[in-house]
């Protein structure tokens, strides 16, 4: 119950301890990461919280991402912070809008956070889908992908982006359920199994580099639209799904074309 605020009227805490940590908590510095724009924008913007300056959240909004705070009010400790968010625009003209900041101060929150900024990731890859493949990982946390699938990527047209990214949440979201409710599999989309007729003429073709480069059998596959398919193997032991080839309709028995 000895909160920051009664720390800093305590008359038993030296004043000059009590200007540091004014100073380091509302001093903003940038990582070297940050962008010359997202600079730029945050120095002439104001971010206010009930009528309080809160920079610290104005940034992480900025860089949609989340601020970690310390419960010292009890608004410091919701997930949503509502902002008024005021800015001038290149011809000096104002501009001001309430917007919504992603915060967390407990552990118990760390689930709510990831989910949130998994979708706020996914929106970004929903605008610009080119980048799937150097976003893949980021956008879809809980499946892993062979060192193949980049190459496969590059190549496969625009208008099969969107359904791709559709069915690779769908499977996303089985692996990561899978992971939380104890089952010994992972409920996905409807699997198609490759024959054996089909394994003993192109088994070959359906062998690929795993994580590691190492070539690795994916047998079993979805698809995504008529004519593409996601092949990938599980692991129950380890409870991951691994995605080793994205791309056209692999030759079949039936269909040797």
């Amino acid at each position: 119950g000895y909160t920051i605020s009664h720390w800093l009227n305590d008359h038993a805490v030296e004043r000059d301890l009590k200007t540091l940590l004014r100073t380091i908590s509302t001093k903003v510095t940038f990582d070297q990461d940050v962008s010359k724009a997202v600079k730029d924008r945050f120095l002439l913007s104001d971010f206010r919280l009930d009528g309080r300056r809160a920079d610290g959240m104005g940034l992480a909004y900025l860089l949609a991402t989340t601020a970690v705070s310390l419960r010292s009010a009890e608004w410091w400790g919701r997930v949503h912070l509502r902002l008024r968010y005021t800015w001038l625009d290149v011809d000096g003209a104002e501009h001001s809008k309430v917007v919504v900041a992603l915060n967390i101060a407990d552990r118990d929150q760390v689930d709510t956070i990831n989910d949130e900024l998994l979708k706020l990731a996914r929106d970004r890859l929903t605008r610009n889908p080119t980048g799937l493949a150097d976003r893949k990982q980021e956008c879809f946390p809980h499946l892993q992908f062979g060192l193949d699938v980049d190459g496969q990527l590059s190549v496969l047209p625009r208008d099969i982006l969107d359904q791709l990214i559709s069915k690779l949440i769908v499977l996303d979201g089985a692996v990561r359920n899978w992971r939380r409710d104890g089952t010994h599999s992972p409920v996905l989309p409807k699997v198609h199994p490759e024959s054996e007729r089909t394994m003993q003429r192109y088994g070959d073709r359906r062998v690929f580099g795993d994580v590691d480069g190492i070539p690795k059998e994916y047998r079993p596959h979805v698809m995504v639209g008529d004519a593409h398919r996601i092949h990938f193997a599980v692991d129950h032991g380890n409870k991951t799904l691994e995605i080793g080839y994205i791309g056209r309709h692999l030759p079949t028995a039936l269909f040797p074309h």
